[in-house]
């Protein structure tokens, strides 16, 4: 029994030496780790913040120039003059001298109505009217004979002023005469159709043969005209006391319209509506344009560009350059030691992906227009690019980590470049 309580003894001791030493060597090993991270120096904040790689940005030049503010809408074209050609007499139509889509120029024949009926009631007026002439001037003879015979008692006072009655009642008549004279030759000359503007005809609705007639639902054919040619469109009425000063002043902006095709003309806006649309709360306007080739026609629908106003000697930067934050715009300046300054503007207008601004910036100074995610005032860049992402820029310095670190920048740039065109 002694001998397994002295085995027992010497196990339990050996264990608790083992325990012993794995503790020391433990605390030996903390002490060392210790040490040598106390010998080591820190690097100071600032330091680590100087040893930051510079950011790749895209960078422009800020410049003073004027900025159109251009607006947009759909549109309509119309056509400046179409006029039904209808028979004002009533006869047979004996010809048609016109092709369906030919050009006529106004006073041009298109068709002629029989015209002897016309031309015998001419003769016939006429003829009532030499009769009536004949008789005034046996009457003027006879009042003239009257006259001299007044003074010698041959004539009464009152034979004479008859004769004088029966002169104006024959001038009366011979009026009326010539009236019907005047009327027979209208009728007769309404016998010849022909066209009372300059265009296009359509399609016939009568050929010759048929008895034509007044009140006929369908006219003879419409003629339309082409050039020049209007388009109808609408903008908000936010812009009408703009646009109707420059009218009034004479000056009439320049409007550009676009074909479904993708042919582009060119004219000027010319009149503005009366009234304001309540509901949409548009108004209306008309263009005059040019149109050599009948390129636009009627009722068709067009895409038209109005420059209302041009913002005269602004100070112009890519739209991607302003950023907005919590105390309202600024844009990131490059420095001449390739830091950047944040400086606060105003924004003016947006215009075709370019801003217009007010602020501490000046014409020639570069601002940053791609990679501003991670900038902050007095932070060092290099700049690889003058240009947005997919327009041609000097890109020579640019290295292949350049290029890898704006291409995960451009999303944000192209997403910036998407708003409309407003004024501030």
């Amino acid at each position: 029994m002694s001998s397994s309580s002295s085995t027992r003894s010497r196990r339990l001791l050996r264990w608790a030496l083992t325990a012993v030493a794995l503790v020391i060597v433990a605390v030996v090993a903390y002490r060392f780790l210790l040490d040598d991270g106390a010998d080591a120096s820190p690097e100071p904040a600032d330091a680590a913040a100087n040893a930051r790689p510079a950011s790749a940005v895209a960078a422009v030049a800020a410049s003073r120039r004027d900025l159109p503010i251009r607006l947009t809408a759909l549109g309509t074209v119309r056509a400046l003059a179409s006029v039904e050609v209808r028979p004002r007499v009533e006869g047979e139509l004996t010809d048609v001298s016109f092709e369906e889509g030919q050009r006529v120029e106004k006073g041009q024949v298109l068709a002629r109505i029989d015209p002897r009926d016309y031309e015998a009631q001419r003769a016939q007026a006429q003829g009532q009217l030499s009769q009536d002439q004949a008789q005034l001037a046996s009457a003027k003879e006879d009042l003239a004979r009257y006259n001299k015979l007044i003074d010698t008692n041959y004539v009464s006072r009152q034979e004479l002023e008859q004769q004088r009655q029966l002169v104006r009642q024959y001038e009366g008549t011979v009026a009326s005469d010539q009236a019907s004279l005047d009327s027979a030759n209208v009728q007769l000359d309404y016998t010849r159709i022909t066209a009372p503007i300059t265009g296009v005809v359509g399609i016939r609705n009568v050929d010759a043969g048929n008895i034509v007639q007044l009140g006929n639902d369908d006219p003879i054919v419409t003629i339309t005209q082409l050039d020049p040619i209007s388009v109808i469109f609408s903008l908000p009425s936010r812009y009408v006391d703009t646009l109707r000063t420059r009218l009034a002043e004479g000056d009439h902006p320049a409007v550009s319209v676009t074909t479904g095709s993708g042919g582009t003309y060119t004219g000027e806006l010319t009149s503005v509506d009366s009234n304001i649309n309540s509901t949409t709360g548009t108004l209306r306007m008309r263009a005059t344009l040019d149109n050599p080739d009948g390129a636009l026609y009627p009722n068709a629908y067009v895409d038209v560009s109005l420059v209302s106003q041009i913002l005269r000697d602004q100070l112009i930067v890519p739209e991607p350059a302003v950023q907005t934050g919590q105390d309202g715009n600024y844009v990131y300046v490059v420095n001449a030691d390739d830091s950047v300054s944040q400086r606060s503007v105003q924004l003016v207008a947006n215009q075709n992906h370019q801003s217009a601004i007010r602020g501490d910036v000046e014409p020639g100074e570069r601002v940053v227009i791609d990679g501003v995610d991670n900038l902050r005032d007095g932070a060092k860049v290099r700049v690889i690019s003058d240009a947005l992402p997919g327009e041609e820029a000097d890109t020579g310095s640019a290295t292949p980590d350049d290029a890898e670190t704006r291409s995960g920048q451009s999303d944000s740039a192209a997403a910036s470049t998407g708003k409309d065109a407003s004024t501030s």
